[in-house]
């Protein structure tokens, strides 16, 4: 992709510059059309051979810095510019501060701050940029940059929280796979050739191990092969509508992963509908904003059939009993809400539930699979110790009958 210098005017003829990567011209034309902008002239840049790999390297945790520092300087009143102007040289990352001079120098040739942001969609998500549209269309810019912080924070400690539980099954699974492919792969040829040539039959656990060493040293490779290309072929097919639609169902139904993931996805459903009713988004614009938020392709298909549902005069609590994918507890603050006109509150509980909850979720998740993972590898590790210690234990049993 190239980068441009633009020069731009809005509806009212407010004038508008700045740098923006796209494809070509008329990729550029339509992205500034996008956020309300009308190219007027554009050249291409020369970009910087760091700048690539410097916006690679910016996280989470950028963000997180940015909203809280924003929302604390514009709930001051500072006007807008001067904030992104103390923002943007405070910012530790070299990347991001080279974005926020952009989203800078575009706010202050006249263009609205959600228009800056969704100028850098690599950066800024589309669900980011809508909920600061509907901040600057309601006055509440602190409310809703304190609501972005606080769950990209939340999800920032969700992520360690994952992290940090699965060092040690990842450990377990790492060395039950490097056990097993040391034990069938190197240690068990070297002693084929005694227990083949021994005269005595050989108990059935050490045949079984013969069998699968000889299926290591014969076919290992091919059968490594063919993971690799199993695995390759999900992964194609998780990218085709129907394909991501099935493999997130079964997601869900994986004991304690699929408890888990509903969690965090009820979390992401209840937070961002909370924020963006409460900032005075209508409700079928906010489904659709919340759809692509959700990360598993089922629930947010449920999001989408309730959005209709509500097109068509229906109520969300009711569509979203139908799916059979929402839990009873939210389908019921979502009534709840929906009756007493206080959604955005009930909804509020919901994330509060789930903040508290997922965390529990995970740690419960990975109590039950830790010690589980250490009985597998007891049981590679007596197992293969025993079908060996058999066999020795016959061949010097029938040595001494003979004598």
């Amino acid at each position: 992709m190239a980068r441009y210098e633009y020069n731009a005017v809005d509806d009212y003829g407010r004038k508008a510059r700045g740098t923006l990567s796209s494809g070509d011209m008329n990729g550029l034309r339509d992205t500034l059309a996008a956020t309300g902008l009308h190219l007027v002239s554009a050249r291409q840049v020369a970009e910087s051979g760091g700048s690539t790999l410097l916006r690679k390297k910016i996280r989470r945790a950028d963000l997180i810095e940015f909203t809280y520092h924003m929302k604390t300087l514009i709930g001051a009143g500072v006007p807008l510019v001067s904030a992104l102007s103390d923002v943007a040289e405070q910012a530790t990352n070299a990347g991001f501060q080279e974005v926020l001079r952009d989203v800078r120098r575009n706010v202050q040739s006249g263009a609205t701050l959600s228009g800056a942001f969704a100028l850098h969609g690599d950066i800024f998500p589309e669900v980011f940029v809508a909920i600061v549209r509907s901040g600057e269309a309601t006055g509440n810019m602190d409310m809703v940059l304190e609501d972005l912080n606080r769950f990209l924070t939340w999800q920032e400690e969700i992520g360690k929280t994952i992290r940090q539980a699965t060092y040690y099954p990842a450990t377990v699974v790492c060395m039950v796979g490097g056990l097993i492919v040391l034990l069938f792969a190197f240690v068990f040829p070297r002693f084929l050739s005694i227990f083949r040539g021994a005269a005595v039959d050989l108990p059935l656990p050490t045949r079984v191990v013969i069998a699968i060493s000889e299926f290591f040293r014969g076919y290992g490779a091919y059968a490594a092969l063919a993971l690799a290309v199993a695995f390759a072929a999900l992964k194609l097919y998780r990218r085709t509508e129907a394909g991501r639609l099935r493999v997130d169902g079964w997601k869900l139904r994986i004991p304690l992963v699929g408890e888990v993931i509903r969690s965090i996805e009820m979390s992401r459903f209840a937070h961002f509908t909370a924020s963006l009713f409460r900032a005075g988004v209508e409700m079928t614009q906010t489904l659709v904003v919340v759809e692509k938020v959700i990360g598993n392709r089922v629930i947010a298909n449920v999001v989408r059939q309730a959005r209709e549902e509500l097109i068509a005069g229906g109520g969300l609590s009711v569509a979203l009993r139908k799916s059979g994918e929402f839990p009873p507890m939210v389908i019921r603050m979502v009534s709840a809400g929906e009756s007493s006109g206080n959604l955005d509150a009930t909804l509020e509980n919901v994330s509060a539930f789930y903040d508290r909850e997922v965390p529990a979720a995970v740690k419960k998740a990975f109590a039950i699979l830790e010690p589980a993972m250490t009985v597998l590898l007891a049981f590679v590790v007596l197992g293969t110790a025993l079908s060996f210690f058999l066999a020795l234990y016959k061949m010097v049993g029938s040595m001494g009958a003979v004598r």
